[in-house]
């Protein structure tokens, strides 16, 4: 009995570190470029708030020395305005810039934990 429950301990731990293993993704060196859309709440001639959106945008481009590009599309460009969430969690952008207070209603903390100023 005793040894039946070690080997299946180390099943358990060998099939938990091959799972552990796989999740880590492969550097971004060896994947090459990549192109990922950001989507925004604010209107294409804000200066500061779209604008800073397209600063973190070829920030991340600079670091990456070009291998991460971040599209910016302004509100009612590539979704609606205020449809950012729903567009990260559909799949149709990988990640937006918003008031995360727009989203209260689907995410009951948003306005609490993610919109402290400074």
């Amino acid at each position: 009995m005793r040894k039946q429950r070690n080997r299946r301990r180390d099943v358990l731990a060998g099939a938990g570190l091959l799972s552990i293993a796989a999740g880590f993704p492969a550097p971004a060196i060896a994947q090459g470029m990549r192109q990922l859309r950001m989507v925004t709440d604010w209107p294409e001639a804000l200066p500061g708030l779209q604008a800073s959106a397209v600063h973190f945008a070829q920030t991340v481009g600079a670091a990456s020395g070009g291998r991460i590009k971040i599209e910016v599309f302004p509100a009612g460009t590539l979704v609606r305005p205020f449809e950012t969430f729903d567009a990260v969690g559909a799949g149709v952008a990988d990640m937006y810039q918003t008031y995360e207070g727009y989203f209260e209603g689907k995410v009951a903390n948003a306005a609490l934990l993610h919109s402290t100023a400074f």
